[in-house]
């Protein structure tokens, strides 16, 4: 502690070393926006699972195609259900695409993000409470 005097008046300087975990703290910060975000689906999941927390697991394990996913469902053909929970899934941001700039490749994969991630990190934690 250092003080610092001058006539009439004297300042007490307080130097504190803080350290912060950076990483849990945006941890906790993406957390937040998502449950803002997405907060009518984290409902709807935490009162039954839906295809849209089925897709989002299954491609948490690895990347799948439109196809691999519907044959994970035990489905016969890609149904048109599965398509719109995949669009919404996307334009979530909860997955994305294996190869960027070419959504209707044959090879097209769908992946897992950050968000995604985070996404079922909050199901698992909003399940424990």
């Amino acid at each position: 502690m250092e003080y610092w005097k001058e006539p009439g008046m004297a300042f007490r300087v307080v130097f504190i070393k803080k350290n912060f975990n950076q990483q849990h703290e945006l941890q906790h910060e993406l957390q937040h926006e998502l449950q803002h975000e997405l907060q009518h689906e984290l409902q709807q999941e935490l009162q039954q699972e839906t295809l849209y927390t089925k897709i989002l697991r299954f491609v948490n394990d690895k990347p799948l195609s439109k196809k691999e996913i519907s044959i994970q469902l035990c489905q016969k053909t890609i149904s048109g259900q599965l398509s719109e929970v995949i669009s919404k899934l996307l334009n979530d941001r909860l997955i994305e695409w294996t190869i960027k700039n070419k959504p209707t490749s044959s090879k097209q994969k769908h992946s897992i993000t950050t968000r995604g991630v985070e996404f079922l990190e909050l199901l698992k934690t909003n399940v424990k409470h």
